[in-house]
């Protein structure tokens, strides 16, 4: 693994573990075994770390949506299957990931530039979603999809704070009737 993302990854183990608060540079230089001033040479300000640890984010969450796409999902029912698998995944492999992602939330919540890259990176996923949507034919895929991801994202948040399980039939249905709602 190059430099940057054993930086990335301790930064996310901090998050998850401890909060923003303790996401500092001397924190994931000790997290990832590394010199000190070892992140702040790639990552100079904390802006731009958390910038770099939510792009990290998003494309682990590529990795993992590409994963079930790569079963080419040909229908309605194909599509809402995987998701449901990915929110599976999410609670219990990818929880780690899930509790960084609210760390950042609540960061963001007094930094506007984090805010923004979060923002961002939600943006890229409802673009993943929305031709994924495409692909399978369905209407007004945008606006679907983000109402997918939203969907997405608060089970997931629920299965991983609050330890409550996935449904998955119900979530298919739900991940269904939105896509096949014309």
């Amino acid at each position: 693994m190059e430099r940057r993302e054993s930086l990335c990854a301790a930064a996310v183990s901090l998050l998850a573990a401890g909060g923003p608060r303790a996401l500092t540079h001397r924190a994931v230089d000790r997290a990832a075994g590394l010199p000190l001033g070892s992140t702040s040479n790639l990552f100079r300000t904390q802006e731009a770390l958390v910038s770099a640890v939510v792009d990290f984010l998003v494309r682990a969450d590529y990795r993992g949506l590409e994963r079930l796409r790569s079963e080419s999902p040909e229908t309605v029912e194909d599509l809402a299957g995987a998701l449901a698998g990915f929110v599976s995944a999410a609670g219990t492999s990818g929880r780690q990931y899930a509790r960084a992602r609210q760390a950042l939330l609540v960061h963001a919540s007094d930094a506007p530039s984090s805010a923004a890259a979060l923002a961002d990176g939600r943006r890229r996923l409802i673009a993943w979603g929305t031709d994924a949507l495409r692909s399978i034919g369905a209407t007004r895929p945008e606006e679907k999809s983000a109402l997918i991801v939203g969907l997405v994202d608060g089970l997931i948040s629920a299965t991983v704070f609050l330890g409550i399980p996935v449904q998955g039939a119900a979530l298919r249905s739900a991940i269904s009737a939105i896509i096949a709602d014309p």
